[in-house]
């Protein structure tokens, strides 16, 4: 008994790795619902962002979804069964208080919706079924549990886009992300002009 105490309390106060304070500040689920009420140029966009793959020693992995739940003729129930974004995230420590994430876009993405921690499905998944990572993101710990950072190179073929680019601060409550294609040219062809998504965290 006094051994396991003393376990429990030496992992305690061993520090957090800055891959895990990254996980920590990020998973969970996010709403742009309250930046949509004040500005409607901004769709109602749901964010889901689960651990996984907690027992391996090369990087922390995530599991994201993203799903505009405003759009006319539908219902957010049904949005959240077509997700825009559906990938997964590899995150390491590059450098002092400097991380990398490369993003993988799950195959056959239906096999996958809505997984949550605890999700049986989770012991299936594994990196066979990953695309290749197509987008490459830096991100410095500025406090902890704040993140700010973007893309190093994405390429995207959304909408007539070549490539994308995105700049994100985050932050256990809330984060802000800011996400724009363009076209071979330079030309923006999808993503806000004004300035990026504000999702605040959502009750469990």
């Amino acid at each position: 008994m006094l051994a396991a105490l003393i376990a429990l309390q030496i992992a305690a106060t061993q520090p957090v790795t800055l891959p895990e304070d990254y996980a920590r500040t990020t998973t969970g689920r996010f709403s742009s619902a309250e930046q949509h009420a004040a500005d409607s140029r901004y769709d109602v966009v749901e964010v889901a962002i689960t651990r996984i793959w907690p027992q391996r020693t090369d990087g922390v992995w995530l599991y994201q979804e993203q799903a505009i739940t405003s759009a006319p003729g539908t219902t957010p129930a049904a949005a959240r069964l077509k997700p825009y974004f559906q990938f997964v995230a590899r995150v390491v420590e590059i450098a002092p208080g400097v991380l990398r994430r490369d993003n993988f876009r799950v195959r056959d993405g239906a096999k996958w919706l809505n997984l949550t921690p605890g999700d049986a499905r989770l012991a299936t998944l594994s990196p066979d079924d990953l695309a290749p990572a197509s987008c490459h993101n830096r991100l410095e710990r500025i406090a902890t549990g704040v993140f700010v950072g973007g893309t190093e190179s994405c390429t995207n073929n959304f909408r007539g886009a070549v490539m994308m680019e995105s700049r994100s601060v985050a932050t256990r409550d809330a984060y802000v992300n800011w996400d724009r294609g363009f076209a071979a040219d330079g030309t923006r062809v999808w993503g806000p002009a004004g300035g990026g998504y504000i999702f605040k965290r959502m009750a469990d």
